[in-house]
């Protein structure tokens, strides 16, 4: 069985690891050199899904603070009470990939530095790739080329929309005191659909994001940093690491994701949580999932189905539910995020879920203490509540995904599925 993964994201590097120790033959293509590999800044990672799957640990991490949220208003901030034991772990980026393809090349070829061109097409079937020129043929081939994959497009017609991505500056800034000990987060910063933040590097550094949704505008960026050093004034305009742009999806995972000898995984499946664009750990859940699916079942349009179904049934259904809530807040009005805030109806166990892709349920208790913070607005709490049971639906559809390869079953679920976005 010859497997053909197309970029050396964290999915490609475990689940090459896994096929190859059960016998196929892979091969990774990967554009960049080994030096310039992923990206160069931390992102935070439940460290409990190393040993879930019993990978190794990362060789450079830190356990990451609880934040603290603002509205757009800033004048009052939630801050998370995550006990520290449950805490998730500041991975750098560039170092666990270097460490993982060391991994992946006891196993498999590695080509770093090797472009892909295209995907073999042929009858409506992917055979392989051309990488500079040159056929390579593959029972099937797996995409992890990120979110803007030309070969996605190809194989399965799906595009990017600018609601589906975020557009991300993040920088590495040294400070002039130091003064700043909170990650402080600034939800629809200055009103706009996005999020800055500043965070405090144990490196001494300011730790910087600015993103906005579908774009990110030399004005609106040079606005949104000069009013983050405004409420951050540690920061400085001297950049020692990162100081790049990127684009990250922020949406639920695709509905379909497979074709016959083709998968897509990672951000060229839309694998990220939806509030914040993280998907490392679910990079890695997806890469288990798909290695184990094909060593069990194979290749087979069946078998990539299959893969889809339980990665769906593992956290695509919950995403779901999660997208729907990240879209009400992108869309809801500055003044009502800034009242859910400043009359405490908004937790911070609220926010703790939301930030770590979790669903916001509330018991009939919970209902009545939001009730009784804000019965000066009842129509924002009826319209807050409609959407968390909104979330609720999503994730029941996602849950329902036909559980065999069936055209016609995966269509009319594909159509509820939008339905539920337009």
């Amino acid at each position: 069985m010859k497997i053909i993964f197309i970029g050396a994201g964290m999915a490609t590097l475990v689940a090459a690891y896994e096929l190859a120790k059960g016998g196929a033959d892979v091969t990774i293509f990967e554009k960049e050199t080994e030096e310039s590999v992923s990206y160069d800044w931390h992102d935070d990672v439940n460290g409990r899904v190393f040993e879930k799957f019993g990978l190794p640990m990362p060789e450079r991490y830190f356990t990451k603070r609880n934040w603290t949220f603002y509205p757009p208003s800033e004048k009052v901030g939630v801050t998370l009470n995550i006990p520290e034991s449950e805490l998730d772990l500041s991975i750098e980026r560039r170092p666990l990939a270097i460490q993982y393809i060391k991994r992946a090349r006891e196993v498999c070829e590695v080509k770093m530095g090797v472009t892909v061109d295209s995907l073999i097409i042929e009858n409506g079937v992917v055979r392989g790739v051309v990488a500079e020129g040159a056929e390579h043929r593959a029972d099937l081939t797996v995409d992890c080329s990120g979110v803007r994959s030309p070969f996605r497009e190809s194989a399965l017609n799906v595009g990017v929309k600018e609601e589906d991505v975020f557009v991300a500056y993040r920088g590495f800034h040294k400070t002039y005191k130091g003064t700043n000990t909170q990650n402080r987060a600034y939800l629809k910063h200055l009103g706009e659909d996005g999020i800055s933040w500043n965070i405090p590097d144990p490196s001494g550094l300011a730790n910087i994001l600015i993103g906005r949704v579908g774009k990110l505008p030399k004005s609106t960026f040079i606005n949104a940093y000069n009013a983050l050093k405004v409420s951050n004034p540690d920061i400085s305009d001297e950049v020692v690491r990162g100081g790049i742009f990127a684009t990250i999806p922020i949406r639920y995972p695709l509905e379909r994701m497979c074709c016959e000898g083709y998968a897509a995984i990672g951000d060229a499946a839309f694998m990220t949580i939806p509030m914040i664009g993280s998907g490392i750990e679910n990079s890695i859940n997806a890469g288990m999932i798909l290695a184990k699916t094909v060593l069990e079942l194979g290749t087979s349009m069946d078998a990539l189905w299959e893969y889809q179904v339980r990665y769906f049934l593992d956290r695509g259904a919950l995403h779901m539910g999660v997208d729907i809530l990240k879209r009400w807040l992108l869309s809801a009005k500055p003044k009502d995020l800034d009242w859910l805030f400043e009359k405490g109806v908004i937790s911070s166990d609220d926010m703790a879920k939301a930030a770590t892709g979790k669903l916001i349920t509330l018991s009939f208790f919970d209902l009545v203490q939001k009730l009784c913070k804000g019965i000066s607005d009842l129509p924002l709490l009826i319209r807050l509540n409609s959407v968390l049971q909104k979330t609720k639906k999503a994730k029941r559809i996602g849950m329902r995904i036909p559980k065999t390869y069936d055209p016609k079953k995966i269509a009319a679920w594909q159509r509820k599925v939008k339905k539920l976005y337009e």
